[in-house]
Order: structure tokens, then sequence, then C-alpha cells
């Protein structure tokens, strides 16, 4: 490996040959970097809702994130008797990613 300095604009300068082995291990390291990025972007977006619990006659009732069901309704609770930002948030539907956040909504809702 030959090494040839030059000065231009006062900035001393190296040529140096990239050896292959240097080359694999710089794609490796861009590699890991996109994936750590990739992972990042995953856990910082979230996980997609699996649930919507809104509003049916009175009462919180489960259906698919897409609309289908009710899967469930919740008779022990009425939704006039809860606060107004609850009210509102059921009537527009209540988004939930998982078993856990639906537990700790209806204990919200007194369940």
């Amino acid at each position: 490996m030959a090494a040839i300095l030059t000065v231009q604009g006062g900035i001393i300068m190296q040529n140096r040959q990239i050896s292959p082995r240097g080359v694999y291990l710089a794609l490796l390291a861009a590699a890991a970097v996109l994936c750590l990025a990739a992972g990042l972007a995953w856990l910082v977006r979230g996980h997609p809702p699996r649930y919507l619990l809104r509003d049916c006659a009175g009462h919180p009732a489960l259906y698919t994130a897409e609309g289908i069901g009710p899967l469930a309704t919740y008779e022990d609770i009425y939704t006039h008797l809860l606060p107004e930002s609850d009210v509102l948030a059921l009537q527009q539907g209540v988004y939930l990613a998982n078993e856990a956040e639906l537990q700790q909504r209806l204990e919200d809702y007194g369940l």
C-alpha cells in the first residue's frame, strides 16, 4: 500500500487504496446503521391498531380495527355516565393496539 501526501490549499491530503476487506467492512457497517434506523423507525411508529372501541346504543362496544362487529358489548358501562371527553372519544371511536390497552381503557371506564 503506497501513500502519497500532497498539499492543496494548505490541507495535507493522503491518497490511499482501500483494501477489499476495508470496503467489505464499510458496507457491513452501513448495513448495520440502516438496520438500526429501520428498527427505531418501527419502534417509534408503533403498532397498528387491532381494535376499535366505540359507543353502541349507550354502551361501549368492541369492533375490529376495520369496524367489523361488534365483537363484544359492555352492558355494565353506560357511556352517558362517563366524563364528556370519554363520551366524545367513544362517539368517534377509540383505536386500541392490543388486549392490554383494551383492559386498561375498560378499567378507566369503571368495569
